[in-house]
């Protein structure tokens, strides 16, 4: 009888794997394209941005975005770079009268990066190749300006970083869920989710700046990295996922304040997961080494940020990097079914003491460094559920964007199904694993003894580290035996533990939308893996129709977004402010001192360059302090006691707003 020999070309699956690479690099280099053009596109629509003149350019940054830009306003006209790093350094603007950090105190780290860049290239971006002039007629009897386009100009540079940091954001979206599902198909399922919601992914095309802007790409470049690092077996990419995931991290503590909040939640994922056995010790500890060296550096780039080293989330990595070296051999062994019980109970013990304890080490600190950095923060959650209010509170819940989630924002997330796929989708994945587990617990109860007699010598509950155990049923309880053959995508559980976490801090303030609906879109991904269909084959072949119809809805919501979004046209314009700009740069002198609001007072840092006593940006306790004092003009005191404050600060100037006056302010 002659037997066939196949023969196998080595090459074959190399060149494969290379050629899904290429195509999943392309696709990526794509998409990120398409939305460097889009939301570059939406912005110049929104604000008629190329034909305003400098003065106006600088009024569109409203609030925070004005007081960000100043810094790369700094580093940019300065004749040396050194002198302007020692200014920064020595801030004698921003808080007048006292010189202030502004390294330690704001997050304006990419100014700095993206002003000392233009600096380097400069001499070849200031040519008519890359920076043309023209005159613009305003008519009313206004005087004509003079307007600058091109990357040769600072703020079109400045523009230009934010653009491709927002076609970053797409491509980590696409290779993380490309990477998730296992499909590219599930990669352009999340990007097509992304667009049909563009409104509530992001915020980059109507405010460029913001700090949630510059660091939202990078944390979902972050998330992709530690999913793959859940996936890496082989330990062959160990150093190298996790140097990259350090200094990933550190940029992303360094570019948002609200960062330490976001690797809380992950520190915590990552513990829990560990207690349930879906990863092991070392995986854990990996993870902390990552944080660790991400940590150290934010604080010392930062030069020892108060927030950031008072954070819970510097206390819950301290309380569980101390758990993982000295408490973690500290595990029952689960042979039965009341070991299981003592087992589940102890881990709920173990998570209390340690969150309690990172509780009272986080107030330890505040009290021993005398650090009230972030108590806005709780006074904003405790005003949420209580009737609690004052200044700082009010001053956060009386806008939108930080109020409660409101209902209508569910139902646009529901038209356009992208709550439906991602509850399908993790509907399916929790079927698929449940179905497979009581299948093998099935197989185990009835094996032969002497085909499941195997030592058991692991403690805790087993899991998807250790796959390949089997158990004897005849000494475990039948559900331990259960409970072991349990087996989950650790990367999975992380993604879906992430997008829990997110949905709380949505739903408790509105804002967080933006970290919420990417993390979703990345999860309905999981729909585009055939995988965790548990379908009978001859029904596998109408999986894909499945799909289309999916996508039938989705790409008519897609296509009425982007069709909404791009008909969307505005232009600048506030004479009031701009006359206000003028008449300070013409008539006062440069030391003189202003007072008001805080979105005017970062219009006069920026355009007038004159010291104000108060700023937007309010993660400092005694910034909150001035607030509330140049505040009081508008509250029920006496000229005296406002008076009193106000010299303080050795204020020379007031700007008064009626907004402020009279009526609810807009």
């Amino acid at each position: 009888m002659e037997g066939k020999i196949k023969v196998i070309d080595k090459k074959e699956f190399p060149r494969k794997k290379f050629l899904l690479f290429m195509t999943i690099t392309v696709l990526a280099f794509s998409l990120g394209y398409i939305h460097y053009k889009y939301v570059s596109h939406l912005f110049e629509n929104d604000r008629n941005f190329s034909y305003l003149s400098e003065l106006e350019r600088e009024m569109s940054f409203r609030t925070e975005m004005g007081f960000y830009y100043s810094y790369f306003k700094t580093v940019v006209e300065e004749k040396q770079f050194l002198a302007s790093i020692t200014k920064i350094m020595y801030d004698g603007l921003v808080e007048f009268p006292k010189d202030v950090n502004a390294f330690n105190r704001f997050n304006i780290h990419p100014e700095v990066m993206i002003g000392a860049m233009y600096r380097y290239l400069e001499p070849w971006l200031n040519t008519s190749a890359y920076r043309e002039c023209h005159m613009v007629s305003r008519g009313e009897g206004l005087a004509p300006v003079e307007s600058c386009v091109g990357i040769g100009q600072p703020v079109f540079f400045y523009l230009e970083t934010i653009w491709w940091l927002a076609g970053l954001t797409v491509a980590a979206l696409f290779l993380h869920a490309t990477a998730l599902s296992d499909s590219i198909l599930g990669g352009l399922l999340a990007v097509a989710q992304y667009f049909a919601n563009h409104g509530e992914c992001t915020r980059v095309m109507w405010a460029p700046n913001e700090r949630e802007n510059l660091a939202g790409p990078l944390l979902l470049l972050q998330a992709w990295l530690v999913s793959a690092q859940l996936r890496d077996t082989r330990r062959g990419t160990t150093f190298q996922l996790q140097a990259a995931i350090s200094f990933v991290n550190c940029l992303c503590l360094l570019f948002w304040q609200f960062t330490q909040f976001i690797f809380f939640t992950q520190t915590a994922i990552f513990l829990v997961m560990e207690q349930l056995r879906i990863i092991d010790l070392k995986s854990l500890c990996i993870f902390l080494h990552s944080h660790f060296g991400g940590l150290h550096m934010a604080i010392l780039l930062l030069q020892g940020n108060d927030m950031l080293k008072s954070s819970l989330y510097s206390s819950l990595f301290l309380v569980v990097s101390a758990y993982c070296l000295f408490f973690s051999s500290l595990r029952i062994k689960v042979k039965t079914n009341w070991d299981l019980v003592v087992e589940a109970w102890l881990i709920l013990l173990r998570l209390s003491i340690i969150l309690l304890a990172s509780v009272y080490l986080k107030q330890l600190i505040c009290d021993f460094l005398e650090l009230k950095e972030d108590a806005h923060v709780w006074e904003i959650l405790y005003s949420k559920f209580t009737n609690f209010k004052n200044f700082h509170t009010m001053l956060y819940t009386c806008s939108a964007v930080f109020d409660f989630m409101p209902l209508k924002t569910v139902f646009k997330l529901c038209k356009s199904l992208l709550i439906p796929t991602t509850v399908f989708a993790i509907a399916n994945v929790c079927n698929y694993v449940l179905r497979n587990a009581y299948n093998d617990w099935t197989k185990e109860m009835n094996k032969p003894e002497k085909d499941s007699n195997i030592e058991d010598s692991d403690s805790g509950i087993e899991n998807s580290d250790r796959k390949d155990e089997k158990c004897n049923s005849e000494e475990l309880g039948s559900v331990v035996v259960l409970a072991r053959c349990v087996k989950v995508d650790p990367a999975v559980v992380f993604n879906v533990a992430q997008l829990v976490a997110y949905a709380l801090l949505a739903a408790l303030v509105m804002r967080l939308k933006l970290l919420l609906v990417p993390q979703m879109c990345i999860v309905s991904s999981l729909l585009m893996n055939h995988n965790y269909y548990l379908l009978p084959k001859n029904y596998m072949k109408y999986l894909p129709l499945f799909w289309v119809l999916c996508f039938i809805p989705l790409a008519f919501t897609l296509v009425n977004n982007v069709s909404e979004e791009l008909a969307h046209i505005g232009e600048f314009s506030d004479l009031p402010q701009e006359e206000l700009m003028q008449w300070i740069s013409r008539e006062t002198t440069m030391t003189g001192a202003f007072a008001g609001s805080m979105p005017i007072l970062a219009a006069v840092m920026l355009s007038t360059r004159r010291p104000v006593v108060a700023h937007p940006h309010y993660e400092h306790y005694e910034a909150r302090q001035r607030a509330y004092s140049v505040y009081k003009v508008y509250g029920k005191f006496t000229p005296f006691e406002l008076y009193q404050e106000l010299n303080k600060m050795r204020v020379t100037y007031l700007i008064i707003e009626n907004k402020y006056c009279y009526g609810k302010s807009t």
